[in-house]
């Protein structure tokens, strides 16, 4: 009878030894794989944000005796409308935004050397430049004979080539095949993905429906089938929402005080506040950072790049503690420390999409985990 325990116990760390290497495997290879596939999944994890985004529009349309397929598709054509209306309404702001950025980096680097021929490091190339006069003849003989040297093997080895470079990726031709070509695997994805959001909002009710089916006969199974489906598509859609909403909020915050400012371009660095605003800690750095270095080349007033830095920062830093505490509940909360690791995996999986899609992705997997009962161990070390 005390036997039977004992050899049961003594089973599970061997059981546990084998299956824990072998998903760690599992798991290093997904990243791998996701990682050379990425090209194939953002557009498919993209895609399946958005249609979670949209849903609720469709489902309340739907209530309004609007078939499914009609919804969907002109809160489709609502949403692509907006999206290239605010482009092009933006375009101003945005060109004269790009077109400042050589002055403000001519200035910046101005700046930067004046204080660094009037500050210590100037002091130090100083003491360095009399510390080295006594050798200064000999060692500028045997430079200017090394670089004759060079001057003269490079002109043998380059006399056939053509002043343009010789590869002809680097000249004007090449720079406008890399052009149309960046520009097409562009429209390519952004077709994939509103094709793949159509398809999610029309079909997502008939997946839903064939899980059920799978969950087999029984109706208690099924019924419980259905509402862990349901839950967790509430749980996705409500974290998004908050996402979108505080976004917006940082958004016309952070554009109505560097208006008050009298900072120029406050619209565009507005939309950027709210976009980076998905991005836990690096996303509000990101900002805060840009908006000094502006202070500082269009002020040329330190204090003035602080405040800028400042007010930035302390919007985003409302944001995180009061707003989305009391629109998300706790079910949808994760830990910071897995938010951040999150953070840099994804980013190292799928680069700067990595970086913006890590913590929508993470909700999705930690809301999986809190409804799945063999998962619910991983949804508690994924929250608070």
């Amino acid at each position: 009878m005390v036997l039977a325990p004992l050899s049961r116990m003594s089973e599970r760390p061997a059981a546990l030894s084998v299956a824990i290497p072998l998903w760690t495997l599992a798991v290093i290879a997904l990243a791998f794989f996701l990682r050379f596939a990425q090209a194939l999944f953002i557009p498919v994890a993209l895609a399946i944000l958005i249609s979670y985004a949209l849903e609720p529009a469709v489902a309340w349309l739907e209530r309004l005796r609007v078939p499914r397929v009609l919804g969907a598709t002109l809160l489709l054509l609502v949403f692509l409308g907006g999206t290239g209306w605010g482009v092009y309404a933006l375009r101003d702001e945005a060109a004269q935004a790009f077109e400042a950025l050589p002055e403000a980096a001519r200035r910046l680097r101005e700046m930067v050397s004046s204080t660094g021929r009037e500050g210590p490091l100037g002091q130090v190339r100083e003491a360095a430049a009399e510390l080295g006069m006594g050798g200064g003849t000999d060692a500028s003989a045997g430079q200017a004979a090394g670089g004759e040297r060079k001057a003269g093997t490079g002109k043998a080895a380059g006399g056939g080539q053509p002043p343009g470079g010789g590869s002809s990726g680097s000249g004007p031709s090449g720079i406008v095949q890399r052009s149309a070509s960046a520009v097409m695997d562009f429209a390519s994805q952004v077709t994939v993905v509103i094709f793949l959001v159509m398809f999610l909002l029309i079909y997502s009710g008939h997946f839903k429906n064939r899980a059920v089916e799978v969950a087999g006969p029984d109706h208690g199974n099924r019924r419980i089938t259905a509402q862990i489906l349901h839950e967790i598509d509430g749980q996705i859609e409500r974290f998004i929402f908050v996402r979108v909403v505080t976004g917006a909020i940082v958004g016309v915050a952070t554009w109505g005080a560097l208006t008050l400012m009298g900072v120029g371009q406050a619209v565009v660095w507005g939309i950027l506040s709210g976009v980076f605003n998905s991005i836990p800690y690096f996303g509000p750095i990101i900002v805060s950072g840009g908006l000094a270095v502006v202070g500082v080349v269009q002020y040329n007033d330190a204090m003035m790049a602080l405040k800028m830095a400042g007010v930035a920062m302390a919007i985003t830093s409302l944001e995180g503690w009061i707003i989305t505490p009391l629109l998300l509940g706790k079910a949808e909360e994760m830990h910071p420390l897995v938010v951040f690791l999150g953070l840099v995996v994804w980013s190292w999986i799928w680069g700067v999409w990595g970086t913006v899609l890590a913590v929508p992705m993470i909700a999705v997997v930690k809301s999986v985990c809190d409804h799945v009962e063999d998962l619910k161990p991983v949804g508690k070390l994924l929250g608070k």
